[in-house]
């Protein structure tokens, strides 16, 4: 009798490997809160599938656009806290859109668990060229001059060029209001096409125009000065050291995740980004990889979180309002 069950011990051991094997195969979700083809959906593409072969499972990106992120963010919060279902979001989700609402549905440094920095960048101010500004010292000249001159194109209303807009008027001194525009493309056009004198925009995304004579870039908020760009200074050599800041993506799971959850979560991420795909394609958007524990990741959250909070407040601006 013993010999004839060890067949069927072998079956059911066959069989609970091949369930389990299934169980390991069932797709982790990456939420992405913005519309197919959009810089937060192409990242989330970018790391899907080498960070699913980190983790032997697939991940799949799901858009959940709406409300800069905040629908992805909500979902995320409801997610069950097993690690099958993460965020991918910018500073905007995350930073920005909870600190404008009156009654913020989420609580990022409550709700979340940090799990990875994904990448960030640098701002800048671009200028249309025909106005013959060349320095910043020149542009704050030239606008308080004329009230009028006052205005910058943003990538949209509550996000963070929105917001380091303020700050660089709060630092020189210039009461500057945004014109919000669906994203970076058609707020550098309307720059180009003399409509809004100055943008604050990714450094990378001003490039093609700075070269070709249309734009003129007149200092970016790195710490230090662009590989791509090394002819444009940094805000701190201009003599703005609280201008030096960064724009951030971030990888988020639900805050109950345990930590040894979110330790191989960030190990696999880590994994993925030091791919040289990975590495080529993030040169490509002008993301600077920067690779960061999920101690070190929540830090960053948390500092730039306070950071923030009082330019948003002095800006008045309201995400809720009709």
């Amino acid at each position: 009798m013993r010999i004839r069950s060890v067949p069927w011990l072998a079956f059911a051991a066959a069989l609970f490997c091949t369930f389990a094997a299934a169980q390991t195969r069932t797709p982790a979700h990456m939420l992405v809160g913005y519309p197919p083809g959009g810089a937060v959906d192409v990242l989330g593409r970018i790391f899907a599938e080498p960070m699913g072969e980190a983790l032997a499972r697939p991940v799949v990106v799901e858009n959940r656009p709406g409300a800069v992120g905040q629908i992805a963010a909500e979902a995320l919060k409801a997610a069950a806290p097993d690690g099958a279902t993460l965020m991918l979001a910018p500073d905007a989700t995350v930073i920005f859109r909870p600190q404008t609402l009156s009654k913020p549905p989420f609580d990022p440094l409550a709700d979340f668990a940090p799990v990875a920095h994904a990448g960030r960048w640098a701002f800048a101010l671009g200028v249309q060229s025909e106005l013959r500004v060349k320095t910043l010292a020149q542009y704050v000249a030239w606008v308080k001059a004329d009230a009028t001159r006052a205005v910058f194109a943003s990538s949209g209303a509550g996000g963070s060029t929105h917001f380091f807009g303020v700050l660089l008027g709060q630092n020189t001194g210039l009461a500057l209001q945004q014109v919000p525009y669906k994203g970076a493309g058609p707020a550098i056009l309307d720059v180009v096409a003399g409509h809004v004198p100055a943008t604050i925009q990714p450094l990378g995304t001003l490039l093609a125009q700075a070269k070709a004579g249309k734009i003129a870039i007149l200092g970016m908020s790195g710490r230090e000065r662009s590989a791509g760009a090394p002819e444009v200074p940094t805000f701190a050599e201009l003599g703005f050291p609280s201008l030096t800041a960064d724009a951030w993506f971030g990888i988020f799971a639900p805050a109950a995740t345990p930590a040894d959850t979110v330790k191989k979560l960030n190990g696999a991420f880590v994994q993925a980004m030091r791919s040289q795909v990975v590495k080529d394609k993030m040169h490509n958007l002008d993301l600077e990889v920067r690779e960061m524990s999920p101690a070190e990741f929540a830090a960053t959250v948390r500092a730039d979180y306070g950071r923030w909070g009082p330019v948003i407040r002095a800006s008045g601006f309201k995400g809720d309002a009709p």
